[in-house]
């Protein structure tokens, strides 16, 4: 087995041939009630003979607070200074000119921040320790640990949305990168029942911790860590008392709400809105097929619905929202067994406004989304929904899901956010979200404090759900003393109460830091109350990264370490995600499933027809094929193999990934004309080289791409027959394979 020792010795190398700097990653994790604190430690080390600038975009939670980073260059050791973006690039690009070693880390959307450690010398090594705190929320009787490890590829140019070149995230087949962890969990949560759906590990009960590691020792950074924490019967109603650099007392009100029952539910009306998008292939479609089941079964004959599947385009399977009855139910289920990813492109904006578009009864309308949010385009998206009058419900799968994504739209427009991991139970994630969509929420929210607060974070407190956790922070100019009470008003006027005492929070302060993370989590979340002016100064004061400021650390190297030339970029790769576009599935009862990267892990094959189709039903499936759907179920064919063998060598084979008929008498035809005697293999061959080199020809995947190519080499197809080749397929695109030939009357 391959181990992260071998990496640092003989030096791993990306698909480009340049070596990777980032040689680990270790994660120590302290969770005490809802308050999680996270160092996450990353090596770099330059094993070339020239200096290099490492560069490395990474997720984090959309939770998660930067406290403070520290950085270790052999015995020295610095702290990072949160100064103003601008400012801060600034300094570093003079660094790097200068010759300086520099280290900036800043956030260039929520959840994605970018890692810039230049100017790194010849087999020098320099250790980032970053640290973070988050707020966790009750769901239910459950906490759920999340830590990001990779970033799927999304959807969209991520320059549009002010990525920089050297900050958008690239995937790479060879890259191993690894990570260990070491959890820690004290407080009530020490007695909690443990679940961890996405990796093993190994679990050490004490006295007032719980010890949580993987079992191997490291993994793959090819999936998020999930660690489901649940306890039933514990109070989780909590009131945290700190103070902040004014002399201001600071308060944090977590309160889970408790709602009353109602005899009758009023029927809804549901938009389910299905990512089927190339991306979703493998595990996330097979999680949106069993979600959409479950949502089904939660349905009565009195609500209303409809299903919209997309990719690159949008179908709705009613033309307006129709009873739930067991007709269209049905209707619903038996297209459920011909879903697949195999629509595309992820256009999600043109989906929700089309879902936004369609009638229905005069009654609350919400979306229910599900999709890994793999988008580039966001913030535009959020805003759209937020003017759009629905609230939006996500249900976020896969194993690399676009946490922060997600999370904010659901937030944003008042619906809320669940998130599922292949090998998790899909159904009572389903079952919250239909009691929070039909049970009655609180439409009025308030706090009675003890004394009158000086600010409240957020100003506008969002709805409120029965079971589900609501975090507020209050700033106080005097202590105050006594129990803090929620009051939820219901739409009929009934008032709910419910009240939790104050406690003194006990303050954790290392490296410096101007404040307890309680406070600064407090200030961070209150920025957008502010102008940039006011906000950065404040992120400035209280040592924040934001979208204003970024972490700073340059080290002044003396004249004779310097070296006069710039030094060579070095993006580091990202691993593909488990699972991402049919690359593997997810096997939980194989360890060895998760010490090996996604590609070397073999899928399960597709099943496209059962065994009691029809050959007419067979034909009119492959009819409908697009030229981007048979792409994909090529590449799902070739995710299965470590070597680039072409798996597609007669007509045969191409039936069996659903192209159509007619596009195969196509092939026969340039058969004829090109030479009778012609091999299956060579027209095959000579096809697929043709769609590869078509407009669409980048939906094939790389491990599809490499097949063809060396498949190529040895068999080599002649000009005439390409010729012959282009001439009879002109203008492909995603949805019209462009032959020339004409089709049959059946087909029209």
């Amino acid at each position: 087995m391959y181990m992260p020792e071998q990496a640092n010795r003989h030096g791993l190398c990306s698909a480009d041939g340049e070596k990777i700097a980032l040689q680990s990653v270790k994660v120590e994790v302290v969770f005490n009630n809802l308050l999680c604190e996270t160092t996450l430690t990353q090596v770099y080390r330059n094993l070339e003979k020239k200096p290099i600038e490492a560069v490395y975009t990474f997720p984090l939670t959309s939770r998660a607070v930067l406290l403070g980073m520290k950085i270790t260059i052999g015995s020295r050791e610095l702290l990072g200074i949160a100064v103003e973006k601008a400012k801060a690039e600034e300094e570093y690009e003079e660094a790097i000119t200068d010759g300086d070693t520099a280290i900036m880390l800043e956030q260039v959307q929520p959840g994605l921040y970018t890692m810039n450690v230049g100017n790194i010398l010849a087999n020098e090594e320099v250790q980032v320790t970053i640290r973070y705190a988050e707020l966790y929320s009750w769901q239910g009787d459950t906490l759920r640990f999340h830590l990001p490890t990779t970033i799927a590829p999304r959807y969209g140019n991520p320059e549009s949305v002010g990525l920089q070149p050297h900050q958008i995230p690239e995937t790479d087949l060879l890259a191993e990168n690894r990570f260990q962890l070491r959890l820690t969990i004290s407080g009530a949560l020490a007695a909690a029942r443990l679940d961890c759906p996405s990796h093993q590990v190994a679990i050490a009960p004490a006295k007032q911790t719980t010890v949580v590691t993987l079992a191997s020792g490291e993994a793959c950074m090819d999936r998020d860590f999930i660690l489901n924490i649940s306890l039933a019967n514990t109070e989780k109603d909590s009131v945290l008392l700190d103070t902040d650099l004014d002399g201001k007392f600071v308060v944090l009100a977590s309160f889970s709400p408790k709602l009353p029952a109602v005899e009758e539910i009023p029927p809804r009306s549901i938009k389910i809105v299905v990512d089927c998008s190339g991306s979703m292939g493998g595990d996330s479609i097979t999680q949106a097929r069993q979600a959409i089941s479950d949502i089904l079964s939660q349905l009565r004959p009195e609500d209303f619905f409809n299903l919209l599947t997309f990719g690159s385009t949008c179908k709705a399977c009613f033309d307006r929202q129709l009873p739930a009855n067991p007709e269209n139910i049905t209707k619903i289920r038996r297209l459920l067994r011909s879903l697949e990813a195999d629509m595309g492109g992820t256009d999600m904006p043109r989906a929700l406004k089309t879902a936004v578009k369609i009638s229905g009864p005069a009654i609350d309308q919400d979306i229910l989304l599900i999709t890994d949010g793999e988008v580039w385009e966001s913030d535009a998206i959020i805003s759209m929904m937020k003017k759009s009058g629905h609230r939006v419900f996500t249900v976020g799968v896969g194993s690399s899901v676009s946490e922060a994504f997600v999370r904010r739209l659901a937030e944003v427009t008042g619906g809320s956010c669940e998130l599922v991991v292949p090998n998790e139970e899909m159904s009572e994630k389903i079952a919250r979200h239909f009691k929070r969509i039909f049970l009655p929420r609180a439409e009025k929210v308030a706090l009675r404090w003890p004394v009158k607060p000086v600010n409240i974070i957020p100003r506008d407190i969002g709805p409120v759900y029965d079971g589900d956790t609501l975090h507020v922070f209050a700033q106080f100019s005097e202590k105050p003393i006594g129990p803090v009470t929620l009051d939820l008003t219901m739409a009929d006027g009934r008032i709910f109460s419910q009240t939790a005492e104050l406690q003194e929070h006990e303050q954790r302060i290392v490296d410096n830091d101007p404040a307890s993370p309680l406070a600064r989590m407090a200030i961070y979340n209150s920025l957008e109350n502010y102008d940039e002016k006011q906000a950065t100064a404040l992120a400035e004061r209280y040592q924040l990264v934001s979208k204003y400021t970024n972490y700073l650390v340059v080290d002044a190297r003396a004249e004779v370490e310097k070296n006069g030339e710039l030094p060579a970029l070095r993006k580091v790769p990202q691993m593909l995600a488990a699972g991402w576009g049919g690359t593997g599935m997810l096997v939980r009862e194989s360890t060895v499933a998760y010490n090996m990267p996604t590609f070397c892990r073999r899928s399960e094959p597709q099943v496209l027809f059962s065994r009691a189709s029809s050959p007419e039903q067979k034909h009119r499936w492959r009819q409908q094929t697009t030229p981007n759907s048979f792409i994909q179920k090529c590449n799902r064919l070739h995710t299965k193999w470590l070597r680039a063998v072409l798996q597609l060598t007669t007509f045969d084979d191409l039936l069996g990934c659903d192209l159509p008929d007619r596009i195969l008498e196509t092939l026969e035809v340039i058969a004829e004309q090109y030479d009778k005697e012609a091999s299956e293999e060579l027209i095959v061959l000579t096809f697929l080289r043709v769609l590869l080199q078509s407009t669409i020809g980048g939906e094939f995947n790389r491990n599809t791409k490499r097949a063809i190519e060396k498949a190529c080499k040895s068999l080599c197809p002649d000009e005439r027959l390409i010729n012959l080749m282009a001439e009879a397929f002109v203008d492909i695109s995603q949805d019209d394979w462009g032959a020339k030939y004409p089709l049959a009357d059946e087909d029209r």
